[in-house]
């Protein structure tokens, strides 16, 4: 790895975690939140891929869910690899689909298939018998996966555009 890529990739990591952890600053509700950092996240893992490659992308992937452990938003550790693997599985699909209209479909729907099976598996080990809490679990690792993920493609998108223009 050339140190511009090495340089590229710590940059990239730091913007994106000093966005995910807006979240403990924004007086927002939780929800929102969600959604606003979620499309932040995504987006920067779309840059990460497109700028600097897939290991800058597999390095933010594993990080961002250890942050989001540390800082609260993730409820239990062993969701932790559930969200590191989804992340990667989104940046891969990211990069191998290139552009197109399945570029934005296929990469949010294979995290949030692979988060949402992974964390049913969870519950399943832990025997988490509460249905709230499984229903919490679950719902947050499928649908606002499948909006940020959408989300965070197009704004990486526009961002890599003016990045060109300036460049």
């Amino acid at each position: 790895m050339t140190t511009k890529k090495l340089v590229l990739g710590a940059l990239l990591v730091a913007i994106a975690v000093i966005l995910q952890a807006s979240r403990l600053v924004l007086p927002l509700p939780p929800l929102v939140t969600t959604f606003i950092i979620g499309t932040l996240v995504n987006m920067m893992l779309v840059l990460c891929v497109r700028l600097n490659g897939f290991t800058s992308a597999a390095i933010l992937s594993v990080l961002l869910p250890v942050f989001a452990y540390v800082q609260g938003q993730l409820l239990l550790p062993l969701l932790i690899p559930v969200v590191g693997l989804g992340n990667i599985l989104f940046a891969y699909a990211v990069m191998k689909l290139g552009k197109g209209v399945l570029a934005y479909v296929v990469p949010p729907v294979i995290k949030a298939v692979s988060m949402c099976a992974s964390a049913y598996v969870v519950i399943a080990f832990l025997g988490i018998e509460s249905v709230a809490m499984q229903k919490g679990i679950l719902f947050a690792m499928s649908v606002p996966q499948l909006v940020t993920g959408v989300t965070g493609i197009v704004c990486a998108e526009k961002v890599i555009k003016v990045l060109q223009k300036r460049l």
